[in-house]
C-alpha cells in the first residue's frame, strides 16, 4: 500500500458528484467557501475559466480537473464577469436516485461539466493536503475512471425503468477514481529535486518508507529496520529522508502517530493511556504535554470538544 492511499483511508476519504451540467456561454457559478470540502471541476466538454479571489483565472479544456484544496470560494464560467448563480441554487435533488442533468447560460458555445465534492478528516490529511497547491490542474486524457463516470452519468431513465441497483454507491465510487487519479497524476509529474511530503510520495525509497509508516504506525520502527525494507543502508536512509522531506524520519513519525491517536481518540473509547503506548509514548504525560503541542489541547479535552 503506498502512503497516499494509506492516508486517504485513514482520513475517510470520500467524493460524490455535485452537480452533472451543460452550460452555454455566456454563464458564471460562484462557489462558496468550504474548509471541510473539497471541491473539484471537470471538464468533459468545451471549456471554461476557474478564479480564485485575487489570483489570475485558470482555463480548463476537455478532460481538465481542477482541484481544489483548502475550500476556497471561486467562480467557474464562460465568462467570470457575466451575472453569477450560486452552485447551491443549481444543485436539484435526484429523481429516484438519479442526478438531473442541469441546463444554464445563453445560447452561446456549450460546456458539459460536472462539479464533484469530497471530505476528509483534515487532521489526518494534513501532510498532503498542506503541500498541494491551492488549485490543482491536471489533465486525465485517458483516465478509465473518466470514462466509466462519463458512461455513469450518461444513461438515463425511461419512464417505466427502475433506478439500477447501487447506481449511487458506483457513481461515489468512481467520483473517488477519478479525484485519487488527479492526486496521483499530479505526484507523477513533479520535477525531480522538489522537497516536501509530495516529493518523498514521489521517491523511491522515501516514498516506502513513507507507505510502511503511514501503514503501520504502531510498529518500533528503527532507521535500521525501515532501511532494510526498502534497500538502503541506515545512514543512506536518514539522510536521504531528511533531504527530501526537510525532516528526520522520527519527527515525521512522531507527529503521524499523534495524528493517529487524535483519531483513535475521536472514534474508540480506548483509555488515553493505552493510546499513548501504541503511539510510543512511556507515560500519559508525555503524551499529553506532546498531543497539545501539536493540537492545542490535552487528548481528555479533544475527545471531549470533538465529539460534542
Amino acid at each position: 500500500m503506498d502512503a497516499l492511499s494509506e492516508v486517504l483511508r485513514l482520513a475517510r476519504f470520500s467524493a460524490s458528484v455535485t452537480l452533472d451540467a451543460t452550460a452555454r456561454a455566456p454563464w458564471c457559478v460562484s462557489v462558496a467557501a468550504g474548509s471541510s470540502i473539497l471541491r473539484a471541476h471537470l471538464v468533459v466538454d468545451g471549456t471554461l475559466e476557474l478564479r480564485l479571489a485575487g489570483a489570475d483565472p485558470v482555463t480548463l479544456k476537455a478532460g481538465d480537473i481542477a482541484l481544489l484544496t483548502h475550500g476556497d470560494a471561486h467562480l467557474v464560467g464562460s465568462a467570470l464577469d457575466a451575472p453569477a448563480k450560486a452552485l447551491s441554487s443549481l444543485v436539484k435533488a435526484p429523481v429516484a436516485g438519479e442526478p438531473m442533468p442541469i441546463s444554464l447560460g445563453g445560447d452561446g458555445e456549450p460546456t458539459r461539466w460536472i462539479a464533484l465534492s469530497a471530505s476528509l478528516e483534515r487532521h489526518l490529511s494534513e501532510p498532503y493536503i498542506d503541500a498541494l497547491p491551492r488549485v490543482m490542474r491536471v489533465n486525465l486524457g485517458n483516465a478509465k475512471a473518466l470514462d466509466s463516470l462519463t458512461d455513469a452519468l450518461g444513461l438515463t431513465l425511461s419512464a417505466s425503468d427502475a433506478p439500477a441497483v447501487g447506481a449511487g454507491a458506483e457513481r461515489a465510487s468512481l467520483a473517488e477514481l477519478v479525484l485519487v487519479e488527479a492526486m496521483s497524476r499530479y505526484v507523477e509529474r513533479l520535477a525531480p529535486g522538489g522537497k516536501g511530503w509530495l516529493a518523498g510520495l514521489a521517491d523511491r525509497y522515501v516514498g516506502r518508507a513513507l507507505a510502511l509508516v503511514h501503514g503501520r504506525p504502531a510498529e518500533a520502527w528503527t532507521v535500521e529496520k525501515l532501511g532494510r525494507q526498502v534497500g538502503l543502508s541506515r545512514s543512506a536512509l536518514a539522510d536521504r529522508f531528511s533531504e527530501v522531506m526537510g525532516e528526520p524520519i522520527f519527527g515525521f513519525l512522531t507527529r503521524w502517530r499523534l495524528q493517529m491517536a487524535a483519531e483513535i481518540l475521536l472514534t474508540t473509547p480506548r483509555s488515553i493511556e493505552s493510546i499513548a503506548h501504541d503511539a510510543g509514548y512511556e507515560s500519559a504525560g508525555a503524551f499529553s504535554a506532546a498531543f497539545k503541542r501539536v493540537f492545542g489541547k490535552p487528548p481528555s479535552t479533544w475527545r471531549r470538544k470533538r465529539r460534542r
